[in-house]
């Protein structure tokens, strides 16, 4: 049985989702296969205006960091759920929480709203109420998986 890949979405599409998701954002496009969104999260009405930045190439794991303000560790502490280069880790790779038929937008923008309100109450508390698994070590290499052939 010959089972079809599903087609990702459109950069022109992600495009379009995001500025009618987020109008007073910024994305630019690199071409048919290149994007960079950058737009304002605010976790919650108590919690500060962040800027954020996700960088998409077409069939590829989205790259989602913080411009504004600096995220900053507690304690001397590494930031938790980042991969080098503090890019946020939302989803669990491995079990395919994401793939390049999703939208942005509707995705990847309120993953990384939610993982801001963890790092708020992490700042405040040292308790990460995200997910506690699936994310390597204090001493494992905090390296971003692909997730080609999504």
């Amino acid at each position: 049985m010959y089972v079809k890949k599903a087609r990702p979405l459109p950069i022109a599409t992600q495009n379009l989702h995001l500025k009618t998701a987020f109008p007073k954002s910024k994305v630019t496009m690199n071409g048919k296969n290149r994007l960079v969104w950058t737009g304002q999260l605010q976790p919650t009405l108590l919690s500060a205006v962040y800027t954020v930045q996700i960088i998409y190439k077409l069939d590829d794991t989205p790259e989602v960091r913080v411009l504004e303000p600096k995220l900053v560790a507690r304690d001397g502490k590494r930031l938790p759920h980042v991969f080098t280069g503090n890019l946020l880790c939302l989803f669990r790779y491995k079990y395919g929480e994401w793939n390049s038929t999703m939208s942005l937008a509707a995705t990847i923008a309120p993953w990384t709203s939610l993982w801001l309100s963890h790092y708020e109450v992490w700042l405040a508390t040292g308790t990460w109420c995200g997910s506690k698994q699936e994310h390597p070590g204090e001493n494992e290499q905090r390296e971003r998986p692909t997730v080609a052939g999504s």
